[in-house]
Parts: structure tokens; C-alpha cells; sequence
């Protein structure tokens, strides 16, 4: 896929990574970052078949980083700090927050797949200002990261869902230019702040009784059964269907989703049909009635009434403002 967003900066080839909130990530050909305000940096950084990424980073004061994995593979191994002798193995959907001060490693993507990883770069006081009057609502640690405390490093990997991967898309393909392109796009990086953060607090202050973790085939077999879940949205198989397909019980099938995308497999199913949903009709080349049925809504008001409930628009006054935007 290529992306519709030309860079505005292009780092030059160095000897480390450097990170920076004003600037986003320097040190790489291979990341191209894009200023959106002052203390936040929108990062995306694309590899192919024909380039190995093995880059070294070595940070001192450190940004806040929001890391969305949006295809391929992606390693980080830590061999100084508070995570020394550790390896994060980033896949398609991976996503976290991380606050690493005082941390090197080698970040490496191979020459086997392409990949697209994408970063929103912050700095604490960008954040703060936000929580000025509500600091309360966040766990005590990441408080004091937001007060400026670095002896408070962050590691935290999120759930993977439709919504966030639906917001990267909207990114990567931005069909916009000059100023409308830059709210565009500001629009989905606050998004996507917004749904990592709730995540974020709500993992770290919920109570949750424990669950079995999945097994790393598991887990391969969950993502296999969401892309067929998806692969015909008039006609999706059953629970029993594909639980069969994907060779284990409805029972873990059930339990795998919650843990692999934080919702139920039909809770899956439905925002993926809203996403969907909500592409064609940015696009502007369908009409209301052919995207219900492309999405596998048989009733028009049905449709209607869900697309509201998830957007808080109906689908055709969605419609008519997408094609005044993308009217010359």
C-alpha cells in the first residue's frame, strides 16, 4: 500500500536513533516524521523485501511514545536500562506506550516482509496539560511521568482492535492536501491518543480476575479466525463454524477474543462492519443503500440506526459532507 502523505522531514542516516517530541525519530532514512504541534510528532517508518532496518537507539531524556505495529515485524532488544536483556516481538496489530529514559537497544525489521509501524510522539507536558484538572483518573506512576519524574519508565503493550488498525488506515491513505490534510490527520493521532489512553488507565486500575494466558499458537489461531470472520460480511460462519475451522473449542474461541482484541468475537465482527462502513462512504463513490449491503445489512434503517450509534451521524448526511470535502 502506498502511503498518500508525503513526509515533510526525512531523517538522515546516523549512527543512533535519536527521539524527540519536536521532531519525532531521526537517526533513519527509513523514518519520515510529520509536526503536527508543539510536543507532538506523528512518526511513520516503512520497510520492504529489499531493506534490512537494524538501527541502534540510545536514549537519554526520552519522549513519550505510542507505537502502533500496523504490519509486518518489528523487534526491539534492549541491552541497557531498566530492560536490559529483553526482547519485544512486535507483530501486525502490536501497539503500546512506552517512556524509556535512559535506555539503548537495536530496533530490527528483516528482509522477509515488508513492514508499517507508526509512532506518536509526545512529551509529558503535551499530555499534562490535558490531565491538568483530572490527574487523578491516571495511575500514580504515570502521574509523576507527566510531573517529569524519570525514574518512572513505561512499558505497556495494548489490546489489538478494529478501531485503532481503522484510524492507522485513515492516516496511511489520507486523501487530503495542504491544511485539510493536517487537521485530517491531527484528528485521528488525538483519536487514537484518546483510545490508548483509556486503555491504558482502565488495564492499570481495573480489578480482573485472572485468566489462563493464550499460548503463542493460540494466539496465531485467534488472528487466523478474525480474518475469516471478516472474509464475507453477508454471510460470516457461526461461532461453532469457526471454532471448527481455526481447531479449537467455542469456549476458548470465546475466552481468545477477549483477550486478543478486549471485545467478543460478535462485538469484533459489528465494529468491523462499521469501519468498513464508514470507508466506502468516506470515499464517496457509494451510496448509502450499496455500503448497508456491502457490509451485510439487509435493512436499511437497521444500518442507519447502528451507523449512528457508532459514529453519532446517519450515514447519509456522513455522505454528503465527505463529498463537499472531496469536491474541487
Amino acid at each position: 500500500m502506498k502511503s498518500a502523505i508525503p513526509p515533510t522531514k526525512t531523517a538522515q542516516q546516523c549512527t543512533t536513533l535519536q527521539f524527540s517530541a519536536e521532531s519525532g525519530i531521526l537517526g533513519s532514512k527509513y523514518f519520515k516524521n510529520i509536526s503536527l504541534r508543539p510536543g507532538l510528532t506523528l512518526t511513520i517508518s516503512r520497510t520492504t523485501t529489499q531493506c534490512l532496518l537494524k538501527v541502534p537507539f540510545d536514549r537519554d531524556d526520552a519522549p513519550i511514545q505510542f507505537g502502533f505495529t500496523y504490519s509486518g515485524k518489528n523487534r526491539c532488544t534492549f541491552s541497557g536500562g531498566t530492560l536490559r536483556n529483553q526482547k519485544d516481538e512486535m507483530q501486525t496489530g502490536s501497539n503500546g506506550i512506552f517512556y524509556l529514559p535512559k535506555t539503548c537497544g537495536i530496533i530490527e525489521r528483516s528482509k522477509e516482509e515488508s513492514s508499517c509501524v507508526l509512532g506518536i510522539i509526545v512529551s509529558p507536558k503535551f499530555l499534562r496539560d490535558y490531565f491538568m484538572d483530572s490527574m487523578d483518573i491516571l495511575p500514580r506512576s504515570f502521574q509523576r511521568t507527566l510531573e517529569g519524574c524519570r525514574n518512572n519508565p513505561m512499558h505497556w503493550f495494548g489490546d489489538c482492535n478494529p478501531t485503532k488498525q481503522h484510524l492507522l488506515t485513515q492516516i496511511l491513505e489520507c486523501p487530503h492536501t495542504g491544511g485539510v490534510r493536517k487537521l485530517f490527520i491531527e484528528g485521528r493521532v488525538m483519536d487514537l491518543l484518546a483510545i490508548q489512553l483509556q486503555d491504558y488507565i482502565r488495564s492499570e486500575t481495573s480489578i480482573c480476575p485472572r485468566v489462563q494466558p493464550l499460548s503463542p499458537e493460540d494466539v496465531e489461531r485467534i488472528r487466523s479466525a478474525s480474518k475469516i470472520l471478516v472474509r464475507d460480511l453477508e454471510n460470516p460462519p457461526s461461532l461453532h463454524e469457526l471454532a471448527n475451522h481455526i481447531g479449537i473449542n467455542e469456549k476458548k474461541l470465546k475466552i481468545g477474543f477477549r483477550q486478543v482484541y478486549d471485545t467478543s468475537v460478535f462485538g469484533y465482527f459489528r465494529e468491523y462492519r462499521m469501519q468498513k462502513a464508514h470507508d466506502l462512504l468516506q470515499q464517496g463513490n457509494h451510496n448509502v443503500t450499496e455500503v448497508a449491503y456491502t457490509v451485510g445489512y439487509l435493512s436499511l434503517s437497521h444500518f442507519s440506526q447502528a451507523f449512528k450509534k457508532r459514529f453519532g451521524i446517519l450515514p447519509k448526511d456522513f455522505l454528503t459532507s465527505q463529498r463537499l470535502l472531496l469536491t474541487p
